[in-house]
């Protein structure tokens, strides 16, 4: 290994990446929310399925190619030329950056660091998720009988997009779309509630909780991701069109002054 990979190393490395592998366990609650809001974190050319559900997950995963971790994310329904998916607004996990880095290099994924527990007790599973001081997730399920083993496919959107230094987006925005396969060998469907706090950061209060629709738990197993249809790349997005959606899933630059706590204390002991 080096800053400067050999071509056997990048064969090797880019084999492991064409033959990902995950295995593991997670909660999940599906609610109605307001179509309102669904219509406005969507950015074209994604439109809402028309069913106003929004999903929440929180996940906990070991896998052939990032290591260990867990994870949590929030999901819309969208639809991009005719093909309904889930598209990623807000992903969040633990302290294995490689994790991080490939789903936010590879797939735009918006994933920011976090505290995440995913626990139980006898039936009763709890996932938490706080950053930066806030709770911003708690999902409650109570599973029931096991309904496994299930297997699917799914659609997940995301966007990749790169600001530059000076603000603004570096080029265009790129819709991406891939088909995953997931096989469960434990479906446990239950009752379950989700509540969503929110900050200057992850405003995930923005959505409201109308209507749980479905809550479970289950254990996993993935294999690599398909692009969806004939490619990854759905979509381009022009620069200025994105960046106020970019900017809703970042952080809030300018909440994140310490200097001016710094330079006003030494001031104020002056």
């Amino acid at each position: 290994m080096g800053f400067r990979q050999s071509a056997e190393s990048i064969d090797r490395i880019n084999a492991t990446l064409a033959n990902k592998r995950l295995t593991g366990e997670r909660i999940e609650v599906a609610f109605r929310s307001d179509p309102d809001v669904i219509a406005s974190v969507l950015p074209e050319p994604l439109k809402p399925a028309g069913n106003d559900r929004v999903t929440v997950r929180v996940t906990r995963w070991v896998t052939n190619y990032c290591g260990a971790f867990t994870m949590a994310g929030l999901y819309v329904d969208a639809v991009h030329n005719g093909i309904q998916g889930e598209y990623i607004l807000a992903m969040f996990i633990d302290s294995q950056d490689a994790a991080l880095l490939i789903g936010r290099e590879g797939f735009g994924e918006p994933k920011k660091m976090a505290a995440i527990d995913l626990v139980r007790t006898q039936n009763s599973f709890l996932g938490t998720v706080e950053r930066q001081g806030v709770r911003l997730m708690t999902l409650r399920v109570e599973a029931g009988d096991d309904v496994g083993p299930v297997s699917g496919d799914g659609a997940l959107y995301s966007i990749k997009a790169t600001l530059a230094l000076g603000g603004g987006l570096l080029g265009d925005a790129l819709l991406m779309g891939q088909e995953v396969h997931v096989d469960s060998p434990v479906v446990r469907p239950g009752a379950g509630s989700v509540v969503l706090g929110g900050s200057a950061h992850d405003p995930l209060d923005e959505f409201p909780v109308l209507e749980v629709l479905s809550a479970s738990y289950a254990t996993s197993e993935m294999g690599q991701p398909k692009p969806l249809g004939e490619h990854y790349l759905q979509a381009v997005i022009p620069a200025d069109v994105f960046l106020p959606y970019h900017y809703g899933r970042l952080d809030d630059w300018s909440a994140h002054n310490a200097l001016d706590e710094v330079e006003n204390g030494l001031t104020g002991a002056v």
